[in-house]
């Protein structure tokens, strides 16, 4: 039964707390069944993709095992312990060794028993799961493995592998591909798809000249030839290496039967230097000396670069020991060797005492160390409780690439520009890397992999946008004078233009610009607002904080900071923004010095001004959203933070302004977690819904949730959970008057698939508004791709949007017409003239996620016993329930 359905009887079933019903677990209701596609309006195009289908071997069994890999270990007093790899939770390198570790057992367990020596074909994930295309006659089966060559360690005694038979799904055929994919997700039996991924990528996983990280991407070591000129930075010794991403999913298929396509997608990253000592990486940052303490600049900034990053613990027993040596994970810069002390207990009398780093390495392991003075490096221990490691003593692990939130300086900047390659380049290279890697190699038979689909897609109408007093003006998309991209447009004047009569202007002390402050004056009165001049304040001694109590008590509308790029007062800025509840605009002296010769410049600044201060610069007139009356909201995460359990933040947006095309949004923090959205959820959007009330006029009829950072195999959850949680938000507004009808969509940026146009041979990016809804897509539910921006550099990725849940009353939905809101509303953004990547809520979400990982950073989080107070963080550092709440201060 679909759960698009009359919303009366959903909500009125609806009873969470009272309800008998015994709960099925999650994936076992049906998703959104697939929309009419209605009608497809749109010039038809012919699209590459990097999708090929694959061919099965037919009438092929699959039987499916489950391992347990045991090490046993011997304690100081003679007793043995293990420890199972097979089902490893940790993250980062020590995951992927354990993952090595279970492979080389399992490659001497294999020499060892007449079993797994005969017979078919064996595929093991390198964790818990064995695939066979023979029964085991033994079962369950054990075999022990006491070569030292599987770990290092002188406490290893032996490893034991066991092999015994799953409880679900144990068996299969190569002709099951249609049970790969179900309306439920929990139903699909993906055993086909588990053994495909891994014989895909079955050479690359065992050539050691490739990094594997998951089993999924790989990287080359040697790829002289493809990378022509890598990057290669002298502070921090990172350097660059191209590798590939591999997915094999069940899609629609050409004949709208569930087949299989594999999909290859090039990555290009940064990693950190191998075999290197951490004292010798910190030596490459410029300013580095013996005496550098934790809290210095030049400590601060690079601690930032190294922040999580596994260490080996290079000294003691752990010497000789290779990758078996115990890891670290750098959680921050601590006080330096002489400094930092710590209670150690002497195991032969029992007495505690304080002592240093420094004297506490001379006691125990005769070392001397070389930096006392510098700062050591503090990582959680048992417990969580810190602990103390001279740098020194250090060496980096291997083949860890660096995080975005590592990058320092220009970094990702200079990553994103270096990655970007216009399409035929990037195809080529793909290739190139594909067939190193040896990508969808099959040596046992069972599958071949095609040349890559071509598909069918259509580019949408673009939207009318209208401007100026009363909306008589409108874009002209067949304007001759037209430059830049087909989707660029233009306006000369504000729909709804703001007053601007009470606001400051902060230079750095002894810098003014008046003339900038006079271009901004011109533009604001050129675009239809009414502004006064401002008071000109100057910064004194870099404290912010006495502008802003001067602007609280003034209540200024605005405050505008033009100062130097060198002072960095942008993070300062933002946190005292959410302190005071201040709107404020941060631009650069450099940039203010050039506003006389940049049009766009002055405009922008004015577009952003005129929306914090809650005005409109244009419309967009869309049937679609305008007669529905649609609350529309974006949600994003950012995973941006600390170690472990460190609160991470979830951004928001919505068109809960005044009028149903201005949205505003903000923040919440979450405790780190597997389902980050269901502890705050409900309260979230009953928020939201509460705050459309107050300010839009008319009955809200629908509800249209965009959501990312949902991964696949979280559709039951947003299907089964959230769904309810947004009922039940309604509910609490008014329990049988406001039953709008509820539309969930997840929304994907990480897939690996590629659209490519193709002129006689040459290939381009799509034009933007094209979207592709078959072939490519899910066999079950409403599923399309779409372009919606113009790629200024490299290949343009399509964004992909999936239907999860709907509950309609009786007013039909089609594809189409959400595909056509959805296009439509990334028109939205109010500051750029040009359609952007995503539908404007869940932009705007994006930025918001952002900003509070930002703030987070600058005036952390509230921690109450050791643990992480999400109210407390939330009322200390968030925006609802401030008067920013009613604006678009992010903008």
């Amino acid at each position: 039964m679909s759960n698009i359905s009359v919303v009366d009887r959903s909500m009125a079933e609806l009873n969470l707390s009272n309800s008998t019903a015994k709960e099925l677990p999650i994936g076992r209701k049906p998703l959104s069944q697939k929309l009419a596609k209605g009608d497809r309006k749109g010039p038809f195009v012919q699209l590459e993709t990097n999708m090929s289908k694959i061919e099965l071997k037919p009438n092929v069994t699959i039987f499916k095992y489950a391992v347990e890999v045991l090490m046993f270990f011997k304690k100081e007093n003679g007793e043995e312990f293990s420890i199972e790899l097979s089902k490893s939770r940790k993250r980062g390198f020590d995951h992927e060794h354990d993952k090595k570790t279970c492979a080389a057992v399992y490659e001497k367990a294999c020499k060892k028993s007449k079993e797994l020596n005969s017979g078919g074909n064996f595929v093991y994930d390198r964790q818990a799961l064995l695939y066979s295309t023979t029964k085991l006659k033994t079962d369950p089966l054990s075999i022990i493995v006491d070569d030292k060559e599987v770990c290092s360690r002188l406490n290893f005694i032996r490893a034991e592998l066991k092999i015994s038979k799953v409880a679900d799904s144990f068996q299969t055929t190569t002709n099951d591909v249609s049970k790969t994919v179900h309306n439920c997700p929990a139903l699909a039996d993906t055993t086909i798809l588990e053994v495909l991924n891994l014989m895909a990528s079955g050479e690359a996983l065992k050539d050691s000249k490739v990094l594997t990280i998951g089993n999924c991407v790989h990287y080359l070591y040697d790829d002289a030839g493809i990378q022509t000129h890598p990057m290669f930075y002298d502070q921090g010794l990172k350097s660059s290496a191209v590798g590939a991403s591999k997915s094999i999913k069940t899609l629609e298929g050409i004949e709208k039967q569930p087949s299989l396509y594999m999909a290859t997608e090039l990555k290009t990253t940064l990693f950190h230097p191998d075999d290197t000592r951490l004292i010798d990486l910190l030596k490459s940052y410029p300013g580095f000396d013996s005496n550098k303490t934790a809290n210095s600049f030049w400590a601060t900034n690079v601690q930032h670069s190294l922040q999580d990053l596994f260490c080996f613990l290079d000294y003691g027993k752990n010497k000789n020991l290779n990758d078996d040596r115990i890891t670290i994970q750098i959680a921050r810069f601590g006080d330096s060797a002489v400094n930092q002390k710590f209670e150690y207990e002497n195991r032969e009398t029992g007495i505690s005492k304080p002592v240093s780093v420094f004297e506490y390495y001379k006691m125990k392991y005769g070392i001397t160390l070389s930096y006392p003075n510098l700062f050591t490096i503090v990582a959680k221990g048992r417990g969580g409780k810190n602990s103390y490691f001279p740098v020194e003593c250090l060496q980096l692990c291997n083949g860890q690439p660096v995080r975005t939130s590592q990058m320092i300086g220009t970094e990702q900047a200079d990553l994103i520009k270096y990655s970007a390659a216009l399409p035929a380049q990037r195809k080529e290279k793909t290739d190139k890397v594909v067939k190193a890697l040896k990508l969808g190699t099959d040596e046992i038979g069972l599958m071949r992999v095609n040349k890559p689909e071509t598909v069918t897609g259509r580019v949408l109408e673009k939207p009318k946008i209208k401007f100026g007093p009363g909306g008589r003006m409108v874009v002209n998309w067949e304007d001759p004078r037209q430059r830049g991209a087909a989707t660029d447009f233009n306006i000369t004047k504000f729909i709804d233009p703001k007053s601007l009569t009470n606001w400051d202007v902060v230079f750095d002390e002894g810098e003014p610009n008046p003339v900038a402050i006079e271009n901004l004056m011109e533009t604001m009165k050129m675009m239809g607002m009414q502004v006064a001049p401002p008071r000109q304040l100057f910064i004194q001694k870099s404290r912010l904080r006495p502008i802003f109590e001067s602007a609280a008590a003034k209540k200024v509308q605005l405050l505008l900071f033009i100062t130097k790029q060198r002072n960095n007062y942008h993070q300062e800025i933002k946190a005292l923004e959410q302190e005071f509840d201040i709107l404020t605009q941060d631009m650069k002296f450099e940039t203010a010095v050039k506003l006389p010769r940049q049009q766009n410049t002055k405009k922008n600044i004015v577009n952003k001004i005129n929306v914090k201060l809650g005005g409109l610069n244009y419309e967009i007139e869309s049937p679609e959203l305008q007669k529905r009356n649609s609350l529309i909201i974006g949600l994003e995460t950012s995973q941006k933070g600390g170690l472990g359990d460190a609160p991470i933040s979830i951004g928001f947006s919505a068109n809960m302004m005044d009028h149903p095309q201005k949205f505003s949004g903000g923040f919440v923090f979450v405790k780190r977690s597997s389902d980050v959205y269901g502890p705050v959820l409900q309260k979230l959007i009953h928020q939201i819904i509460k705050q459309a009330q107050s300010r839009r006029t008319g009955e809200l009829n629908q509800i249209l949730i965009y959501i990312s950072g949902i991964t696949e195999g979280q559709y039951g959850i947003i299907n089964e959970k959230y769904s309810m949680f947004i009922m039940e938000a309604c509910r609490a507004i008014h329990p049988n008057a406001f039953r709008p009808e509820i539309i969930i969509v997840a929304v994907s940026k990480t897939h690996s698939t590629r659209l490519y146009k193709n002129h006689s041979g040459q290939l381009s990016n799509v034009d933007p508004g094209t979207v592709v809804d078959e072939v490519i897509v899910s066999p079950v539910l409403t599923e399309w791709y779409l372009t919606s921006a113009v790629a200024r550099q490299g290949t343009a990725k399509p964004i992909k949007y999936s239907l999860i849940f709907a509950v309609l009353k009786n007013n039909p939905l089609t594809a189409t017409q959400l595909q056509k809101m959805t296009y439509d509303l990334a028109f939205g953004h109010q500051i750029v003239y040009s359609p952007v990547s995503l539908p404007v809520p869940l932009y705007l979400a994006g930025e918001c996620s952002t900003r509070g990982a930002a703030l987070m950073a600058t005036r952390k989080a509230t921690f109450t016993n050791g643990e992480f107070d999400m109210a407390a963080t939330n009322n200390k550092l968030g925006y609802i329930g401030k008067n920013l709440f009613n604006t678009r201060f992010n903008a």
